[in-house]
Parts: C-alpha cells; sequence; structure tokens
C-alpha cells in the first residue's frame, strides 16, 4: 500500500515519531513519503495514496487546539474526498481527545474517512497503530 504520512516538523519529537510510524510501516511492505508541514509552496495532490496519516501535537493551555500551519496544509491538499485516512497526536498531560477530536475532525472536513486515531506516548503506541492498519 502507497502511504503519505503529514506532521510538522516541529516539535523534534513529531518529527521523530512519524519517521518511526513510517520505518514500522515500511517493515510490513508498504511504500512511504512523508509530508512535511509547511515545506510545500502548492498544494499537494493526496490520491496517489492508498492511506494518509496526519499527525500533530495539540496546543493550548488545556491542549485542545490544533496548530494553525496543519489545518491549512491540509485544507489546501487535493484529492482527500472518500480516502481513507489515520490521526495521531503526540500524549499530553491533558488535552489528548479534545485534540484528537479537533484533528480527525480537520480530516473529516475535507471528505477523508477516518478509520483509526491513536495518542502516541511510547514505540507500543506506534506498533499497535500500524498493526490496526487495513486497507
Amino acid at each position: 500500500m502507497k502511504i503519505g504520512i503529514i506532521y510538522v516538523a516541529q516539535p523534534r519529537q513529531l518529527e521523530q515519531t512519524a519517521k518511526t510510524l513510517g520505518r514500522t510501516l515500511e517493515k510490513k511492505g508498504h511504500q512511504v513519503e512523508y509530508l512535511t508541514v509547511g515545506t510545500r509552496d502548492r498544494a499537494t495532490n493526496l490520491r496517489k495514496y492508498d492511506y494518509i496519516y496526519l499527525g500533530s501535537v495539540a496546543e493550548g493551555f488545556f491542549g485542545g487546539k490544533i496548530p494553525e500551519p496543519v489545518k491549512d496544509y491540509v485544507k489546501q491538499c487535493r484529492g482527500l474526498e472518500n480516502s481513507k485516512s489515520a490521526a495521531f497526536l503526540l500524549k499530553r498531560f491533558f488535552g489528548n481527545t479534545k485534540g484528537m477530536k479537533r484533528l480527525m475532525a480537520v480530516l473529516e472536513s475535507m471528505g477523508s474517512q477516518v478509520l483509526d486515531f491513536q495518542v502516541i506516548g511510547g514505540n507500543s503506541d506506534i506498533e499497535a497503530l500500524v498493526n490496526r492498519l487495513r486497507g
């Protein structure tokens, strides 16, 4: 399966999580491409991917806000209509549920079918997310 992983390069922990997710998917035989928010000048066409992962952090004191660059990037992408996707969020003390709902809503607002989600606190969470992947 051809998979696109969208993420913000900062904080560094999110980039490391996205790369670990990609390596884990590649070990399962999938082809992975990374799409870093803020590095492209024009909209990305996502139709070539069979599955999309969107990764983010939650901002704000209680962690319920998704960074504007993430929302803006996804809104500029083409080909999310009827696509299959999953969301992942770095674990915080507060706001994981609210942040995850808002991250999934970003994908759903563009017509994507969010089939899975995971709050990532370690490598075991990444393994669990990959093991649940269905084509």
